[in-house]
């Protein structure tokens, strides 16, 4: 049985604290452990907050979905926004240089969330970026 969770969001990096809560009790409710639920938040906190900082840059409005799910074992997600075309997992990743001090912001979280993940993918579709993200979890 599949169990789902579909969200619209607002261009604000405040929505991201609304889809944690929201995936914090629908993962309670699976019965899936919070320390899996919370690595599957960060991944989508990565994600939303570069959508609404980079891909919406000065610009209002927008649309962005989010569906998570669970079933067969797995959390899914699939992050859909309407910004120009940008395909998360090809950009370089840059291991950070220097003293902390000194170290250039960002450039850490697509890593992340490809160490994470089990399934990463995306693909351009009708004017919309859909990123797919997945990863195994067990019930308790």
């Amino acid at each position: 049985m599949t169990a789902r969770l579909d969200m619209s969001l607002q261009n604000d990096v405040g929505e991201v604290a609304r889809v944690i809560d929201s995936l914090e009790e629908f993962g309670a409710d699976q019965g899936i452990a919070s320390g899996q639920t919370l690595r599957f938040a960060l991944a989508l906190d990565e994600l939303i907050t570069n959508v609404i900082m980079h891909g919406f840059a000065g610009r209002t409005g927008g649309i962005i979905k989010l569906v998570i799910e669970h079933a067969d074992g797995s959390l899914k997600a699939e992050l859909l926004d309407d910004g120009p075309p940008f395909d998360p997992f090809l950009a370089e990743l840059e291991a950070p240089g220097g003293d902390i001090e000194h170290r250039k912001v960002g450039g850490l979280g697509i890593g992340l969330v490809k160490a994470t993940m089990n399934r990463i993918g995306y693909r351009r579709e009708g004017g919309f970026n859909c990123v797919n993200i997945e990863m195994k979890v067990t019930t308790i």
